[in-house]
């Protein structure tokens, strides 16, 4: 059978669905933030044939007309007025893109744009995880197994063995946790994954992940400017977060949150720090920091 001009059997058909999606998408957001697209894009992109690409163009047009004009000087697509303009396109996508890019993770050729801007990332030290580690707090999550391992707590001198029932992994923005429940006190925390080593699997969990109340309640943190910063510099940081009002309200887990006050410098004691330093302060809070380990 053919669709677009594919050859699929009857078997493939959502698969080839996804992919002509896929390529319409890319069409669009190629057409938002660089203003035009040819058929070669879609032929090196993704594998397909000058037909196929033919075909995705025309299916788009047909899809949103006067979204694509052909050029026919430049020999090239443009956007057309009935493109959505990048004012409605979400920036978020596109910059998480640039981040991969940056840290080695996307090669260039896959990303949206073809010629992208320069980059560079901040990066902080790589957090290493033992793979074993890993692959054994990733099976205890999904097979909702015990684990057993070994954790170098910051807070105790020596190493020592844990039973632990994993049934999340957080992010704090610098390293990973495994969010847990620890058997021995009962009571759910962050471990960091690179200070457990020595994990094997242990018997079926018994503990219930939704008394994790931290995990599955939310916080509203609401943020404004500095009180001291001058009026353009207020200005610019109600901009720079997305304020209204000169008020963002931030929402996360109860138990991200102090992992979240921690890198938007929102730390006990803030308010007193000089503007210049520290240039948003946290109004209010609904609910105490996450537990951040131990």
């Amino acid at each position: 059978m053919h669709e677009g001009g594919e050859d699929i059997h009857s078997g493939d058909r959502a698969g080839l669905r996804w992919s002509v999606e896929r390529r319409l998408d890319f069409v669009e957001r190629r057409l938002v933030w660089e203003g035009r697209i040819n058929r070669s894009d879609l032929v090196e992109r993704f594998g397909v044939s000058p037909n196929q690409a033919t075909a995705d163009l025309k299916r788009f047009e047909a899809a949103r007309p006067g979204a694509l004009v052909y050029d026919t000087r430049a020999r090239t697509y443009r956007a057309g007025p009935g493109l959505r303009s990048a004012d409605a396109a979400d920036t978020g996508d596109l910059l998480r893109e640039f981040r991969l890019i940056a840290e080695g993770v996307m090669p260039a050729s896959d990303g949206t744009l073809a010629a992208g801007p320069p980059l560079a990332v901040a990066e902080a030290p790589l957090r290493r995880v033992e793979p074993a580690t890993l692959a054994a707090v990733v099976t205890a999550i999904r097979d909702r197994r015990e684990l057993a391992a070994v954790y170098r707590s910051f807070t105790t001198p020596e190493p020592r063995r844990r039973r632990l029932e994993p049934h999340a992994l957080v992010f704090d923005g610098f390293r990973w946790h495994a969010r847990a429940r620890d058997i021995g006190s009962d009571r759910f925390k962050d471990f960091v994954l690179g200070r457990l080593s020595e994990a094997a699997l242990g018997a079926r969990a018994t503990g219930d992940p939704s008394r994790d109340l931290d995990w599955h309640q939310t916080v509203d943190l609401v943020i404004a400017p500095h009180p001291d910063l001058a009026p353009h510099q207020r200005a610019a940081v109600e901009a720079d977060y997305g304020m209204t009002d000169g008020r963002r309200v931030l929402t996360c887990r109860r138990a991200v949150e102090y992992y979240v006050r921690r890198r938007l410098g929102l730390v006990p004691g803030h308010e007193g720090l000089k503007a210049a330093d520290q240039h948003i302060v946290l109004v209010s809070s609904t609910a105490r920091p996450g537990e951040a380990g131990n």
